[in-house]
């Protein structure tokens, strides 16, 4: 009896056995489901993570570029604020050359009618003088002995003399002009040359 309760044990020792040993391939097959799911989403979540990066990359160089956009922008708008008289200024400074001309070539004896046209002219190269100071329309205007610069200054002669210093401003025959940076027209001046 004792040897038949043994027996009934270890079968069902053994049918539990079976029972595993029968189990295991549908549980081997659930766990590697499992492992290349966890695989599959590992993965997933590389890419997802490769993907957020590249998306950060790009939102932050489009949130740098709409920054230059607007910084490029606002200089447009300065430089056009500054310098959208440019064209009508080049023309107004052949307007006062000619004023000015007129009224180098002055006479010392003018009567009352001829005074009065000449102080008119004196007027209107003040006034046009005036207009260019509020649109900042600078003068260029070199003094005799000053430092040729050829940023600012044309030469258009070279005089042998030993009274300047070699490239030294001899004489101006027309002012330049420019507004802020921009160079409307060059000083032009004649300079000295060492003999």
């Amino acid at each position: 009896m004792l040897d038949d309760k043994k027996t009934t044990t270890d079968s069902a020792t053994d049918d539990f056995h079976k029972d595993e040993d029968m189990a295991d391939p549908f549980q081997d097959q659930e766990v590697e489901q499992e492992e290349h799911k966890i695989e599959d989403l590992e993965k997933e979540i590389i890419e997802l993570r490769a993907e957020k990066e590249l998306l950060r990359d790009k939102l932050l160089r489009a949130v740098a570029e709409g920054e230059n956009i607007r910084r490029r922008g606002e200089k447009n708008v300065e430089e056009a604020r500054d310098y959208s008289l440019v064209n009508m200024t080049r023309d107004l400074i052949a307007v006062m050359d000619n004023l000015t001309r007129a009224l180098e070539h002055k006479p010392n004896d003018l009567d009352e009618k001829s005074a009065n046209i000449y102080a008119g002219i004196e007027m209107t190269k003040h006034e046009l003088g005036a207009v260019f100071k509020k649109y900042n329309v600078e003068i260029i205007n070199p003094l005799i002995g000053e430092k040729f610069d050829y940023n600012i200054h044309e030469a258009v002669a070279q005089i042998p003399t030993t009274d300047y210093n070699q490239d030294s401003i001899v004489s101006l025959m027309q002012p330049g002009y420019r507004i802020k940076d921009r160079l409307l027209r060059p000083a032009m001046v004649t300079v000295s040359k060492k003999t």
